[in-house]
């Protein structure tokens, strides 16, 4: 399981686990593993007296999903994350164990549904540096951008319906105050993917 994968050659390792040659068997482990590195990552996070959504690394494991992953297994990773919140297990922020409470979506619940959609449309763009045997840091920065849109529209809506605030308000509280925070971890990514993978096993055996 999972022998083709070059493990010395991290720059590489995109190739395998999106490759279309990949086992069922290793697409299942590759899917729980990253709705698992986003559980894992929802419990870093701090809270801050201006914003009821909590800081948090989550999203940064959401976007790496589609990093890694293609576009189908992505958003079946996001699901799967979705789907242990909603059965209880304690896997949002600070040990949360409950997408929903009192049969009521809970109030970050926009962000959370959208995990699954941004994650396919980050795979989406990877897909496209990998069909091209090169970096598309256009295709790359088009879906970064869209990734994180629904993230923030179905958020900021559902925040704003939970608390009875305006649409205005709902962002300038709970979405505004991430947007730096977000940009970091896209730029962090897309160095990664832009300037130390490759996209060619030929260059990478090379190297």
């Amino acid at each position: 399981m999972f022998n083709g994968i070059s493990w010395n050659k991290p720059q590489q390792w995109h190739l395998d686990l999106s490759s279309d040659e990949i086992t069922t068997q290793e697409r299942i482990v590759s899917i729980v593993f990253f709705a698992g590195l986003t559980a894992l990552c929802a419990q870093i996070s701090f809270i801050v007296p201006w914003t009821p959504i909590p800081y948090t690394f989550q999203t940064f494991a959401v976007l790496a999903t589609g990093v890694y992953l293609r576009r189908n297994d992505a958003f079946a990773s996001g699901f799967l994350y979705l789907v242990m919140a909603a059965v209880g297990a304690p896997v949002l922020a600070e040990g949360g164990s409950q997408l929903f409470s009192d049969g009521r979506l809970i109030a970050s619940g926009g962000y959370l549904l959208a995990f699954p959609l941004a994650s396919a449309l980050v795979a989406e763009g990877l897909q496209r540096s990998r069909d091209a045997g090169t970096p598309d840091l256009k295709a790359q920065m088009v879906c970064w951008i869209l990734a994180m849109i629904p993230v923030y529209l179905f958020g900021t809506l559902w925040l704003a319906e939970f608390y009875e605030l305006t649409f205005y308000n709902s962002f300038m509280i709970a979405t505004y105050p991430f947007l730096i925070w977000d940009f970091g971890k896209i730029y962090i990514l897309l160095y990664i993917t832009t300037n130390v993978w490759t996209y060619s096993k030929d260059s990478a055996d090379e190297a």
